[in-house]
């Protein structure tokens, strides 16, 4: 059993994309652009959380899928955990990007907190998500399931 590749890889980039479009709302307020009315801003932000969905359900979970059902030597378990901990650092990475762009509004202890925390609730959130795509990918490679009495 060894590690897919390409799960943590997406999942590191999807990880990028997700911690700039949770904080999508404070950039927009914090930069010196013109913002939109009202309508248009809430119509931009619930189209960033769509996208958001679509890259965690359907990119990372597509892809481990794809993982699973091409590779029969992919762990689950192995790729799960690589990809949680890769989404973990991207994460951070981004966090601290966007933080350190908006300036902490909490003391620096409570933002590494912060930070730190949902860092490891998206590790948790995309090792789940790989764990399910390799598992299910699997499952349909073997072909067709036989029924046991």
């Amino acid at each position: 059993m060894r590690t897919a590749a390409l799960p943590p890889v997406v999942a590191a980039v999807v990880a990028l994309a997700v911690s700039g479009i949770r904080r999508l709302a404070p950039i927009l307020l914090e930069s010196s652009v013109s913002l939109p009315s009202t309508e248009a801003l809430s119509t931009y932000l619930l189209s960033a959380r769509f996208t958001s969905f679509l890259l965690v359900y359907g990119l990372l979970f597509g892809v481990a899928f794809l993982a699973g059902l091409r590779d029969a030597d992919a762990s689950a378990a192995s790729t799960a955990l690589a990809t949680g901990a890769s989404a973990t650092a991207a994460f951070l990475l981004g966090s601290a990007a966007v933080l350190w762009y908006l300036g902490p509004e909490r003391g620096p202890v409570a933002t590494a907190v912060f930070a730190l925390g949902a860092s490891l609730g998206v590790g948790i959130q995309f090792a789940v998500v790989a764990y399910a795509g390799v598992a299910l990918g699997e499952s349909r490679g073997d072909g067709p399931i036989s029924t046991r009495p």
